[in-house]
């Protein structure tokens, strides 16, 4: 076993399901730690150091939970073409690399960029606008928005690359834009809902347990 202390070995437990080639070495580590044999959906043990890495990037990094929410709006079938706009630190298109291997992101940042192409191995990161790159890519098929600058702009070139079906969910801090991109969709004809999530997170305060509430965000969910 490695030197991880017990904050650090649960920053790198991330609940979703396990690819198939994986499930071997998961048994054998949860199992010492743990020592029970977990199911196809407990906890998934990532070894990579960059998780334990703060995203020192501007703008606000996608939460873990809402991470967890979007993957079930998604639903990434195998084989799917997965787009992330904005990618940030890749913690949303490592996800999407539970479900799919046919992972592309996106980000103006230069260390967003990198930083994905560390975590993800088996995506295709590029570096630029999103309406410069996307009329690049090949067919999509679920796409995740954490980047909405430009989103007017680059929205119309998505629907372009979607395939029937496609599903779309962006992600987003404050209501003004929420409702702008929630506009937007309605004009193409793709909105489906928009949802406000509230999460509030456990922490022990004399001797019992109280919890602290972390900035809402908005989600803005659209289907081809």
């Amino acid at each position: 076993m490695n030197s991880r202390t017990a904050i650090e070995e649960q920053a790198i437990l991330v609940l979703w399901p396990k690819r198939p080639k994986d499930r071997a070495i998961e048994r054998r580590e949860i199992g010492k730690r743990q020592g029970s044999k977990p199911s196809d959906h407990q906890l998934t043990f990532y070894s990579s150091p960059l998780l334990l890495k703060p995203m020192k990037l501007p703008g606000t990094a996608t939460a873990e939970e809402n991470i967890h929410i979007a993957m079930g709006k998604l639903a990434i079938r195998p084989g799917d073409l997965f787009l992330d706009i904005g990618c940030g630190s890749g913690a949303v298109s490592l996800a999407a690399s539970r479900y799919t291997d046919r992972i592309y992101g996106l980000d103006r940042r230069s260390e967003a960029v990198n930083l994905s192409r560390e975590l993800v191995e088996c995506g295709k990161f590029l570096l630029g606008e999103a309406e410069e790159i996307i009329p690049r890519l090949p067919a999509v098929d679920r796409c995740f928005i954490g980047g909405t600058r430009g989103i007017d702009k680059f929205l119309p070139l998505l629907l372009e690359k979607a395939t029937p079906g496609c599903v779309i969910v962006v992600d987003l801090a404050r209501i003004g834009i929420a409702s702008k991109v929630a506009e937007l969709m309605k004009k193409e004809g793709i909105f489906r809902e928009i949802l406000q999530i509230h999460i509030n997170r456990g922490y022990d305060l004399a001797g019992d347990i109280a919890f602290k509430p972390i900035n809402p965000i908005f989600m803005v969910i659209g289907k081809c």
